[in-house]
């Protein structure tokens, strides 16, 4: 039994042996891993939103008929993964565990069915009837039925009429960059923007249509030390901001925020001089839950700067030491390309080891780094997903 591998030719490239499966296959995975995926995060950010910390508490039927709620029938689930836990990436986040048909029946239910129905262009039979009809070809393409090329057609004409507004809805969810106009009279902001230390900085913006807030705060890692242990390569190590350590840490933000995520901003590096290191968390609250409960944020982001203010000293005085929300991570910056390459030299610094990855113990809070600036909406062209510890696509 012997199994071929495709083989790049160039940049995006490939030659496919001539006795693996039909092109229309991979065509039906990319689209149906990238609908299921939108419907799983859409159904988590709207119920986070309505129910808050008990969105998973929520009563559903399974496929099988089992009655429960998305944590005990996602718990189910997890525990039977983890006898192979071995296999692939364990991934704790209840939404990750219903399936597609789950999705669709906790939608359209009775119970449910007033929180969605507003992101639906058609009536809910017309809805149901075209989330079946890609559930029956996705449940035929899991099962290894075969598939016609036509089916592929159905899957994309009814994800168009029935995502329209859900992808529109993520897309806003994500793209968050309009800087929030410094003389907005609002309450919320007048509280929120007089906070920030020497360490931290806090800048907010909003989505197009305003539904979304983020509050992102930035924390200037200070340069502890830096060593030389090579040529040509220098290695600064500095506090670096946990993430998801802050969820944990901040119950009563948790329980509001949408989802927390991070970003390490690229470092220009000049020959001589000590990299510019920061991360920054972003904070994303719907901006009805924002006003109703700045107070609450703001305290909670108060007790963190003040506890990021004490771990850095910490640290700082004891370079060993680790905090409840900082450790200690290291920068490497060196010279890449030049003659051996036959490429012009360049300084690169490479920041991974500040990166904090979405473990199976995380929040489903936690989004992890998400891409953004979507070039072909949420969709089609989400590159990170949610909960997943790598992407799916360069």
């Amino acid at each position: 039994m012997k199994w071929e591998k495709a083989v790049v030719k160039g940049s995006r490239i490939f030659e496919c042996p001539s006795n693996w499966v039909d092109l229309h296959y991979y065509e039906a995975f990319n689209i149906l891993f990238r609908v299921e995926n939108a419907l799983r995060i859409f159904v988590y950010s709207v119920l986070k939103n309505e129910f808050r910390e008990k969105w998973d508490q929520l009563d559903i039927t399974s496929d099988d008929s089992e009655k429960g709620n998305i944590a005990s029938i996602a718990k189910k689930r997890f525990s039977q993964a983890k006898n192979f836990g071995y296999l692939g990436y364990s991934i704790k986040c209840p939404i990750m565990y219903l399936t597609s048909g789950e999705l669709i029946g906790l939608i359209l239910s009775d119970s449910y069915w007033k929180y969605f129905k507003s992101y639906f262009l058609g009536s809910k039979e017309i809805i149901k009837n075209k989330l079946n009809e890609i559930n029956a070809i996705r449940n035929s393409f899991a099962h290894f039925r075969p598939i016609k090329q036509d089916d592929i057609e159905v899957i994309k004409q009814n994800a168009k009429h029935v995502l329209v507004s859900i992808e529109k809805c993520l897309t806003q969810l994500i793209n968050i960059f309009i800087t929030i106009p410094t003389n907005t009279a609002e309450d919320w902001y007048k509280q929120l923007k007089t906070l920030g230390t020497d360490l931290c900085t806090l800048n907010f913006f909003q989505c197009k249509d305003e539904q979304w807030i983020k509050i992102m705060i930035k924390y200037q890692c200070p340069i502890l030390r830096k060593d030389e242990p090579f040529v040509n390569e220098t290695s600064y190590h500095a506090p670096n901001l946990l993430s998801s350590a802050i969820l944990k840490k901040y119950p009563e933000l948790t329980n509001i925020v949408t989802y927390l995520s991070e970003l390490m901003p690229y470092v220009p590096y000049t020959e001589g001089e000590d990299p510019d290191i920061s991360k920054q968390i972003s904070l994303i609250f719907s901006k009805e839950i924002l006003t109703e409960n700045y107070e609450i944020i703001k305290s909670n982001i108060e007790n963190l700067l003040l506890k990021i203010s004490e771990e850095t000293e910490l640290i700082k005085e004891d370079n060993l030491a680790r905090g409840e929300i900082l450790e200690v991570a290291v920068a490497y910056v060196s010279l890449k390309g030049g003659l051996e390459s036959g490429s012009k030299s360049y300084w690169w610094t490479d920041l991974g080891r500040f990166e904090c990855v979405v473990r199976e113990d995380d929040p489903p809070e936690y989004w992890g780094t998400i891409f953004y600036f979507l070039r072909g909406g949420f969709v089609a062209d989400i590159r990170k997903y949610p909960w997943m510890p790598e992407k799916i696509s360069f």
